[in-house]
């Protein structure tokens, strides 16, 4: 009896449970439809955005690309000017006509305070499905510069990136002349020289020689007359040039030395057997006995012929002040300033190395310090402008032979 009701109880929640299961999944369906909804409103407004972004990039990049500064007023002419960069009335259906929506394109330009370009700001302005106003906007400083400038740019630099002096090769000294065809004249500072030496602007070596001139003139003085009548030929030749000065007493001093000129000669030394000395020259301004007055030092400049054998052509030597008493009570000791002034972690050409190998181009401020036979060659300072240290004082003993 009491099964017999247990199983009428039962009747019918299988029924219930379906009815349940129905009520759930249409809730979820409901959900679905609306989380779709969701997602390709979503969706619009991104391809809404994207589109307004475009137009506002279009606009902007259209206005970078202008020719020419100032309008040439020619009614025909269809290039774009920096001067027409200005603010634009409100554009309507500034989009494709293939779009969902309308874009309504607004340009406002105002100069920057430093008067050298213009403050730009693109905004866009569209309604997206549900009527509800969106917008975008881009702002942007366009400079007022000369498009001809931007030729530069597909122009590789010639040599080096860097500024040159006079616009020539930096190892030229500043004293040579510019002949203004690409050369440079220099006549060495020797009394008794009556050579001059015609420098390629671009690469800096020495590519004719000058002879018989008159000992007494000088770089300026030289007239084109001469230099056309006596500078003849080619050679390939590289010049070595530096200064000697002097810090003879009791505290040698390699920033400032003050101590008077010494006569002196000075010559390129082989390395070694297997690498014979270059042919060279060298002049130098040095007094013929010691004068007191003299407390600048001697420039020098020597003319070098590398092994045209070698590919590129190169010399290797070494380069001594002779002439100069190095033992001895009087003696005097030779330092030459070096250092790894770019951290490279080696002493290269351009750093007076004590042997010059397979030098490829012409070398200068490679200087000299002379100090007593009984006093070592002072260390220096390295380049400290907030120490009052405006360029690397470092020396070593060049001679006597360090090795």
């Amino acid at each position: 009896m009491k099964a017999v009701t247990l199983i009428r109880l039962q009747r019918g929640v299988t029924l219930i449970e379906a009815l349940v299961s129905l009520l759930v999944m249409a809730f979820g369906m409901v959900a679905l439809i609306g989380l779709q909804g969701t997602m390709r409103n979503s969706a619009d407004l991104a391809r809404q955005r994207t589109e307004a972004v475009r137009l506002a990039q279009q606009e902007m990049e259209t206005l970078r690309a202008y020719s020419l500064l100032q309008a040439s007023g020619n009614a025909e002419d269809q290039s774009r000017a920096y001067a027409q960069i200005v603010s634009e009335p409100t554009r309507t259906d500034a989009g494709d006509d293939i779009g969902n929506a309308s874009y309504n394109l607004t340009r406002t330009v105002n100069p920057t305070a430093d008067g050298l370009g213009v403050a730009v700001a693109v905004q866009v302005v569209w309604l997206d499905r549900f009527g509800q106003q969106q917008q975008i906007q881009l702002d942007s400083v366009i400079s007022r510069s000369d498009p001809r400038l931007a030729g530069a740019l597909s122009v590789p630099p010639d040599g080096t990136p860097l500024r040159r002096p006079a616009d020539r090769h930096p190892t030229i000294p500043p004293e040579a002349r510019d002949l203004g065809d690409g050369r440079s004249l220099l006549k060495p500072p020797s009394l008794a020289s009556g050579v001059a030496w015609i420098f390629d602007n671009k690469s800096g070596l020495i590519i004719q020689l000058c002879s018989g001139l008159s000992a007494s003139a000088t770089t300026e003085t030289l007239s084109q007359a001469d230099v056309e009548a006596q500078c003849s030929g080619s050679v390939n030749a590289m010049l070595l040039a530096g200064h000697v000065r002097f810090s003879t007493g009791e505290t040698p001093d390699p920033e400032l030395p003050l101590s008077p000129a010494l006569p002196l000669n000075l010559g390129l030394v082989a390395v070694s057997d297997k690498l014979p000395a270059p042919t060279h020259e060298c002049f130098d301004n040095a007094p013929p006995t010691a004068d007191p007055t003299r407390t600048q030092g001697v420039r020098y400049y020597c003319i070098v012929y590398p092994n045209v054998g070698r590919t590129p052509p190169s010399w290797d030597g070494r380069l001594n002040i002779l002439d100069l008493t190095l033992s001895g009570p009087s003696a005097y000791r030779v330092c030459r300033y070096s250092a790894d002034y770019n951290a490279d972690k080696s002493i290269g050409n351009a750093e007076h190395p004590l042997n010059y190998l397979q030098v490829e181009g012409s070398l200068v401020q490679q200087n000299f310090l002379v100090v007593a036979g009984s006093r070592r060659c002072p260390a220096g300072y390295p380049l400290d402008p907030s120490l009052g240290h405006f360029f690397n004082s470092a020396t070593v003993e060049h001679q006597p032979d360090p090795q």
